[in-house]
């Protein structure tokens, strides 16, 4: 009678590591569109409200304003080991979302924007929810790296720039910030939050739990 309990036990078990195991293959990686919002018209206003609180959002909900909203990259002059040194720079345009999972494969980024002939990196990092910068500014921490990166060349006038950051792979326990960082003090400004100006970052996820990646 004890052999046939435990026999009936361990049948069990299998069972239960056999659908655990069919569950874990069938969770596939989701697609997810964030758009970039802002609550002023003007994004440096929205910068400033942010410093030491947080950032932008970016999120599932398709913009729906009538008028764009527009942010400036702020850079100057000098080494830019002095001024490009940091995750989630307050005086760039960085927008966080939330999310929880795998981030896989190519992330694609539309990018609205009116500018001077310029190079920007565009960057992702998981999980920094502050300004994080090296070692010139020690109290803030050592810089990381970023989880994604590429180099972009954007043309003068207002285009729309269609951008791949190939071959992702990492995990957001939490969210997910993208920043744009220029090559040295050319004028430009990022349009968004309107559904003819929406810029966004398009990617993959395997939920960490669950079915969304995303609240």
């Amino acid at each position: 009678m004890r052999r046939a309990v435990v026999l009936g036990l361990v049948a069990v078990l299998a069972a239960g590591s056999v659908v655990s195991a069919q569950a874990a293959k069938k969770k596939k990686a989701t697609s997810v569109k964030f758009y970039f919002h802002g609550v002023e018209q003007i994004g440096e206003l929205d910068s400033i409200n942010n410093v030491g609180v947080g950032y932008n959002a970016m999120d599932t909900t398709e913009p729906s304003g009538a008028a764009p909203k527009s942010i400036s990259w702020l850079t100057w002059t000098g080494d830019p080991a002095l001024w490009n040194d940091c995750a989630g720079m307050f005086t760039l345009p960085v927008w966080l979302g939330k999310v929880s999972g795998r981030i896989v494969g190519d992330m694609k980024v539309m990018l609205h924007s009116v500018s001077g002939p310029a190079t920007v990196d565009v960057q992702v990092w998981p999980d920094v929810t502050m300004q994080t910068c090296a070692s010139n500014d020690v109290s803030q921490g050592k810089y990381p790296e970023p989880a994604a990166q590429t180099t972009v060349e954007l043309t003068p006038g207002h285009g729309e720039a269609h951008i791949v950051l190939k071959d992702v792979d990492f995990k957001a326990i939490g969210s997910m910030i993208i920043q744009f960082r220029p090559h040295g003090p050319v004028p430009g400004r990022i349009l968004y939050d309107t559904p003819d100006l929406a810029s966004l970052l398009e990617f993959k996820c395997i939920p960490a739990s669950g079915k969304r990646c995303t609240p």
